[in-house]
């Protein structure tokens, strides 16, 4: 099986700091959704900003789409792999269809201004991310949450093979939490895209996702099917409190809650 992701005894130290990631082996399968799931500071960000070629590992060997990030011409790595992180504000008036349109940027030859297929992909990115209704408005303006969907959109106007996001429904109400994930899950299965998500929500993690990756103080505690990884006796032990662990009768998926301290015994 062709992997999207492979890291083999990947490190990495933040400067001036113990803290980091330590021997990470994880192979993320071509078409397939991989959740990256842990604590506050276990190293999720900093394994996708990895992935992203933001980083670049201490030791170890990555390959992300068949090649070292830090090796590959970025204008080929962006047609393939793209990024969705928290979004701040610009700073500048882009309009909404402006910064959508940034993801064709790599499909976009020299100085020459977008083509009717670059206007077409950016269309269906805003259509499939409900922000049509927001193209004229100017991005900063825009709430939190709306400006989420607004960078999902730009993602998936690049068209690429690998979208990692970083905790992309983190400002969407449960609504717009179930649309996003609905939609990444329908583009996995259509396109065949990749999906890597950093997210805190493990009753998500286990509703979409075919692997989970499970992260504790930089390593990874354990990885696999959901209801392999997200287990009463790994979230209790990596998450450090009580919790209930049980499966939906409805979807199939397992519920995680935590359980007050009162009720700790």
């Amino acid at each position: 099986m062709s992997h999207a992701v492979d890291l083999r005894g990947v490190g990495y130290r933040h400067p001036g700091s113990d803290t980091g990631l330590h021997d990470i082996d994880l192979a993320v399968a071509n078409g397939s959704m991989t959740a990256i799931v842990g604590p506050n500071g276990s190293g999720k960000t900093t394994l996708l900003r990895l992935l992203a070629g933001l980083l670049i590992p201490a030791e170890g060997e990555l390959n992300v789409c068949g090649e070292p990030p830090a090796l590959a011409v970025r204008r080929e790595f962006a047609r393939q792999v793209a990024v969705v992180g928290t979004q701040s504000l610009l700073g500048f008036p882009y309009s909404v269809l402006e910064v959508v349109l940034m993801g064709r940027a790599p499909h976009v030859e020299g100085f020459h201004l977008e083509s009717d297929a670059d206007l077409e992909a950016a269309a269906e990115a805003m259509e499939a991310t409900d922000v049509v209704a927001l193209s004229g408005r100017i991005f900063d303006t825009l709430s939190s949450g709306e400006r989420q969907r607004v960078a999902v959109a730009r993602a998936l106007a690049q068209e690429p093979r690998l979208i990692l996001l970083d905790e992309p429904a983190a400002f969407l109400d449960i609504k717009q939490q179930t649309v996003l994930y609905d939609l990444l899950a329908g583009l996995n299965e259509q396109r065949e895209m990749t999906v890597v998500s950093v997210l805190h929500d493990l009753n998500f993690a286990s509703l979409y996702f075919d692997q989970v990756v499970l992260l504790n103080r930089g390593r990874v505690h354990a990885a696999g099917a959901p209801e392999d990884v997200i287990t009463y006796a790994s979230v209790r032990e990596v998450f450090e409190t009580d919790v209930y662990v049980s499966m939906n009768d409805l979807t199939g998926k397992l519920n995680v809650l935590p359980l007050p301290r009162s009720r700790n015994t």
